[in-house]
Order: structure tokens, then C-alpha cells, then sequence
């Protein structure tokens, strides 16, 4: 998650900045930070902004720019991502709705609720996705929609997508509860992606990368029933959970 920081007060920052690697240390979520002390300093280089930043966190009461007209500024090139305000005062809120601002925080800053934001933010930002370290110690993220089956290999399991096949250090089951519904366990060392399954015969399935798996006795009843819930589902007008 990258993270760009404008506070003007080096003790707040040093506060905030803690803060944030404590959480994204418990929540094992990689976080890149950019801090300066003014918006003078923030567009003086047009390479500080990105629209890949994922959270600006602005103080508003800073002694040139404001953090209001940091933000405004933001909103003008197009930034979608969130914005956070710090402030001393309550009253400062109101000046915040028309550049769509994530939350307030009150200084001194409540870690309990500083978190409360982040774990929406990273809600939002990794919900289309299974996001893990790698054997290497990297984040991967890997959107659902190209995950086509995971398979047990010894103490690993195997995400295979068209292109590519991850390797997770996982039990089966235990990724099968972190997956979306549309990941269905169909043998004792498989679980499928049915988005991606293109025929079913008795006793096997066919996916979209021409793998073809055997359906397990013990799981057989299971998967034609929320197999045909998962096909049948727009003649039902819903959608899938």
C-alpha cells in the first residue's frame, strides 16, 4: 500500500509514521511511505504524485498550503484514491466534503481509530485479489477472476492462473476460507475456480487452461449443487455469495 504523508510537526509525524508500520506489520501488508512537510514541497517535483498512491494523509492546519488545499489541488488532476485529514479542531470537518475525504482524525491521533481507516482502506484495495508472501518474502496479489484452480504440492499449494503458478506455503483448507464462493473444493487436492470451468462430465472437470481434474467421490454432491446455484444464477437475477 503506498502511503504519502504531509505534516509539518517532525514529533506528529514520528508518532503517525510508527503507527503505521506497527499495523502493517500485524496485518503482514507490505506499505511504502512518502512523507514532506508542506504541499510546497509535495508538487515541487511532479514525480512525488502518482495516481497509484493509495492514501494521502494530510494535516490540514500546516503554515503555507493548507492540507484542504493540498487536497483540492489532488482532486483537480484526477486523484481517486483516499484522502485522510489531521486536525486540532472538529470544526475543520465540514471543510472536507467537496474533495470526498475518507475519515478525520483528531490530534493526538487515536490508534484505534487510525487503524479502524486502514483496515477499510486495505479492505478495499485487496478485496479483488488473494494477496500472500512469496517463498521469497514478496507481496503477490493475484486477482480472483484469473485464479483457475490451487492444488496441493507436499506443504505448498500450487494458484495456477493462464500465465502463472504461485507458490503459497498454505494447507488447502485453510486458503479455501479466504477465497471468494466461486472457489469450490472438488477433490482432497483441489480446489476450482468455476468462473473457470468449461464442461462437467460424470466424474471430471474440464477448466479453461485445458486442465482436466477428477472430481472426488466425497465432494461430487457438493459441486454439482453449487455448480448448477453458480450457473443458474442470472436466470435467478443475483448475484453469487
Amino acid at each position: 500500500m503506498k502511503i504519502t504523508i504531509l505534516e509539518d510537526s517532525d514529533s506528529e509525524l514520528k508518532k503517525l509514521k510508527k503507527e503505521l508500520i506497527s499495523w502493517s506489520i500485524e496485518k503482514n501488508i507490505d506499505i511504502y511511505i512518502n512523507t514532506f512537510n508542506s504541499g510546497e514541497d509535495f508538487f515541487a517535483k511532479p514525480e512525488n504524485y502518482s495516481s497509484t498512491i493509495d492514501l494521502f494523509i494530510l494535516d490540514i492546519s500546516m503554515k503555507k498550503m493548507s492540507g484542504i488545499e493540498v487536497s483540492k489541488k489532488l482532486r483537480s488532476q484526477d486523484y481517486q484514491g483516499e484522502i485522510i485529514f489531521l486536525t486540532a479542531f472538529k470544526e475543520f470537518v465540514f471543510d472536507g466534503y467537496e474533495v470526498h475525504a475518507f475519515n478525520y482524525l483528531l490530534k493526538p491521533i487515536d490508534s484505534t481509530l487510525l487503524r479502524r481507516c486502514l483496515n477499510e482502506i486495505a479492505k478495499k484495495k485487496y478485496s479483488t485479489c488473494h494477496v500472500y508472501r512469496d517463498t521469497k518474502h514478496e507481496m503477490i496479489s493475484i486477482p480472483y477472476t484469473e485464479i483457475i484452480i490451487c492444488s496441493v504440492n507436499r506443504h505448498y499449494v500450487d494458484i495456477t492462473t493462464k500465465d502463472n503458478v504461485y507458490t503459497q506455503h498454505i494447507d488447502l483448507s485453510e486458503l479455501l476460507k479466504i477465497l471468494p464462493n466461486e472457489f469450490i473444493q472438488v477433490h482432497r487436492s483441489y480446489v476450482v475456480n468455476m468462473r473457470h470451468v468449461f464442461s462437467v462430465t460424470h466424474n471430471k472437470i474440464y477448466l479453461s487452461n485445458s486442465t482436466v481434474v477428477d472430481i472426488g467421490r466425497t465432494y461430487a454432491s457438493s459441486f454439482k449443487k453449487e455448480f448448477l446455484k453458480y450457473s443458474t444464477r442470472f436466470n435467478r437475477d443475483e448475484e453469487y455469495y
